[in-house]
């Protein structure tokens, strides 16, 4: 924890050393950690579906699950959702593949067979489609551009790869007045482990990109790839994200709401309770 005063009100008050910027529980005021030794912010891309809007998305989202515990469905409350801006390495890179596969060509073939009707034997023909196999090999190389990989603990890469994508053309120059009176994290996973990370994804993205424009036919199997990464440069930018952090039985439950977008990401737990209950009437209506 470290101790930031606040300029307006003069107070000395905690903060976690996780945290860029939030704000005095004294007067509200917006405290920026502007001195803090860590990684540099390069951009801030602001938010743009406000507080009440995200709210309403995710009653929305929490409609369509009506097994969920009432204290779930609470967290579309709008007081419920924290502003934050979540810490991402965005990174430019070339990737140059060597791939190979088994393409495809489907061909017919028309076939006689006997069918019974009525209990007599009756000649039919019928079309039958045949795939000939062929291996196929190549190379692919593209040069990707600001490829997320998140630098929170608090975000796993699968909860943000399904938050995405992000408009990074919304990001701008860091500077504290993008950050005042939000919430903001410093990064908690560092470069070298988000590269690795980095490199894994355009991988297999490179075998999506390949699949989807390079093989012809009418089907492909055993498509492999082998790709070589050049990360080209990174930036360290803030994105947003709004949070509502539910306590359960089993523990917390966080929902995500992308601050862009308006997307909405959370595994809703079911109501054991609920459950049972709308077991027993089906059975009790059955009876």
């Amino acid at each position: 924890m470290a101790i930031r005063q606040c300029p307006t009100c003069g107070a000395s008050v905690e903060a976690d050393d996780t945290v860029l910027s939030t704000a005095c529980a004294f007067c509200d005021s917006p405290l920026v950690d502007s001195d803090h030794q860590g990684e540099p912010v390069d951009s801030v891309a602001s938010f743009v579906v406000p507080r009440e809007r995200a709210a309403s998305l995710l009653k929305a989202y929490l409609a369509s699950h009506r097994m969920a515990p009432e204290s779930v469905r609470k967290a579309a409350e709008t007081e419920a959702l924290d502003a934050v801006l979540v810490p991402f390495y965005a990174y430019n890179a070339i990737a140059d593949s060597q791939w190979s596969a088994q393409v495809g060509i489907n061909w017919q073939r028309t076939e006689t067979y006997t069918a019974y009707e009525d209990g007599k034997a009756v000649t039919k023909t019928r079309t039958v489609t045949e795939t000939e196999w062929f291996p196929l090999s190549g190379t692919h190389r593209r040069e990707w551009t600001d490829h997320l990989v998140s630098a929170s603990k608090g975000l796993p890469e699968a909860e943000a790869n399904e938050l995405e994508p992000f408009d990074m053309g919304r990001a701008r120059p860091f500077s504290p007045e993008l950050t005042a009176g939000l919430i903001a994290e410093h990064p908690t996973i560092g470069h070298r482990q988000a590269q690795d990370v980095a490199r894994n994804e355009l991988a297999e993205r490179e075998k999506r990109a390949i699949a989807d424009n390079l093989l012809p036919g009418d089907k492909y199997q055993g498509l492999q790839n082998t790709t070589e990464v050049d990360v080209k440069g990174v930036r360290l930018v803030l994105l947003p994200v709004w949070i509502a952090a539910v306590k359960t039985s089993s523990g917390t439950l966080r929902l995500l709401v992308n601050g862009q977008t308006g997307e909405v990401v959370g595994k809703v737990p079911q109501s054991w309770t609920k459950v049972i209950i709308l077991v027993a009437v089906a059975l009790f209506l059955f009876i």
